[in-house]
């Protein structure tokens, strides 16, 4: 019987294991714990991670996880390792931010970490050292707020043969697939495929809440990508979600630069053709202040603004997919 241990999780082939991993302190001196799940398969395997909740407010990997360790996941029928750590910023999370409050950081933007510097940035070290290294597979979850579609990215980081296997993935996974147009530095995702490891990102429906598509998809596609790297029996089960489409596009972000209250003119799902507005900021009496326009042909997969449904410089209005050249 072969053990596997994160933390306090620990399980013997074939188990099971619950408990929790310290990645700080807190100012009263007592530890500061995420969650952990280890479900160690019956016969030997690769180790495949999933986790999420690097934004305190994208809380839906908690259910999903919870799903898939109670009722998905049979370490009797498992080759290999899955580790489940749903919330990995409880700074965040308690504080229902996106970003860590101690220090104002984006949790994502900050790995692999560093052993020195703010708790964003230490914690990041702990989470690469103790989750990310040990991971042969990983899938990192986050939400984007409505109106969007699912779907799920690639990043530009690692080799071609890495990027390939992400692609593989995220197919397995049955969300439409987009590659990242530019990469953000200090990603969790972009880290693991810098360091070899085929890495996806879905990004499901609805910071804040338990939505149910992307609950029952999210367990569907879990398992998808399981049964693609031959970690479970069984094929594959169809994951339909609204607007899907079958090529690998690639997105970009498009953002404001006068600003105002965004006016949204098209939905997500609908193509667009270059040079068509897709939002119209205006201001408080309603007079045009800019229109964000599509730099190409494309679909309109997000509106992901993050407060209320209006923009200031650089803030992020939509995004579109398109076909690479």
């Amino acid at each position: 019987m072969t053990l596997f241990q994160v933390g306090t999780a620990a399980a013997t082939s074939g188990e099971t294991g619950y408990g929790e991993l310290t990645i700080g302190y807190g100012m009263d001196g007592r530890e500061v714990r995420i969650p952990i799940a280890v479900v160690n398969g019956a016969k030997p395997g690769p180790t495949f991670l999933i986790a999420g909740g690097l934004h305190g407010i994208e809380i839906v990997t908690i259910e999903i996880c919870r799903r898939l360790v109670k009722e998905a996941l049979d370490p009797a029928l498992l080759r290999g390792t899955v580790i489940l750590a749903p919330q990995l910023n409880p700074w965040a999370y308690l504080a229902s931010s996106r970003f860590t409050p101690q220090d104002a950081q984006d949790m994502n933007r900050v790995f692999p970490g560093t052993a020195g510097s703010t708790v964003s940035y230490r914690a990041a070290r702990v989470i690469t050292r103790e989750l990310l290294d040990r991971a042969d597979y990983v899938i990192d979850c986050h939400s984007c707020n409505p109106p969007s579609l699912h779907f799920t990215i690639v990043g530009e980081e690692g080799t071609p043969t890495v990027r390939a296997k992400s692609i593989a993935m995220a197919k397995a996974f049955g969300y439409p697939v987009v590659n990242a147009n530019t990469a953000y530095a200090g990603t969790l995702s972009g880290h693991c495929m810098s360091q070899g490891k085929p890495t996806i990102t879905p990004e499901f429906v609805f910071s804040r809440r338990l939505e149910p598509t992307s609950v029952a998809t999210g367990v569907t596609g879990m398992c998808n990508v399981l049964k693609h790297l031959e970690m479970l029996p069984g094929a594959a089960e169809p994951v339909t979600v609204p607007g899907a489409f079958s090529e690998v596009l690639t997105y970009v972000s498009l953002g404001a630069s006068r600003g105002g209250i965004c006016h949204l003119t098209r939905q997500c799902g609908e193509r667009v053709s270059k040079g068509e507005p897709v939002a119209v900021l205006r201001d408080f009496w309603g007079a045009e202040l800019e229109q964000i326009l599509a730099p190409r042909d494309g679909i309109i997969i997000a509106y992901p603004l993050q407060g209320n449904q209006a923009a200031g410089t650089g803030d992020k209005v939509a995004y579109l997919a398109y076909a690479g050249e």
